[in-house]
């Protein structure tokens, strides 16, 4: 964590690929393009529900239902747009006599357009409405925990409890 304010944390997490732990690492194509991109920090700002002080180690948990929404966002509503925009675009331009594979590539792109442009304006309003679906959930006891796997289905079941 690097810093406490006004009771909001500022949590500092790194990505990481759960590829490399199994015996399949050498040839598996999503290990292999965890090592073509950047492990990046994400920052989150939380509250400070558990009192954690800068520099503690955390453990954070992400809710399953605003998981499942978000995913359902940002995948559906754009294969929608999409999907509604081709099909659109190849019964208009068939009415007109137009060639049906370009209305069909022509509205599929403009519906997938517009449908990202929902996702964000919703994705935005979620945000400012505070629903971030992240919280503080401890601070650990290890500052590296040693395997990822188990931490995940502890922080899982912590989440079940709270609920």
């Amino acid at each position: 964590m690097l810093r406490v304010h006004d009771g909001v944390a500022e949590v500092v997490t790194q990505r990481q690929s759960a590829c490399g732990h199994c015996a399949a690492r050498n040839g598996c194509g999503t290990s292999l393009l965890a090592t073509w991109f950047p492990q990046r920090q994400l920052a989150f700002r939380l509250n400070n529900d558990i009192r954690a002080a800068a520099g503690d180690t955390v453990i954070i948990g992400l809710d399953e239902a605003f998981l499942q929404r978000s995913s359902l966002l940002l995948y559906a509503l754009p294969l929608l747009g999409l999907l509604v925009g081709a099909v659109a675009g190849e019964y208009g331009f068939s009415l007109l006599s137009w060639p049906t594979e370009l209305g069909a590539i022509l509205l599929g792109l403009l519906g997938l357009s517009a449908a990202l442009l929902a996702v964000r304006y919703f994705s935005a309003s979620s945000f400012e409405r505070g629903e971030v679906g992240v919280k503080l959930l401890r601070i650990s006891r290890s500052p590296m925990p040693g395997n990822v796997g188990l931490q995940i289905a502890h922080v899982a079941r912590e989440i079940r409890k709270q609920e």
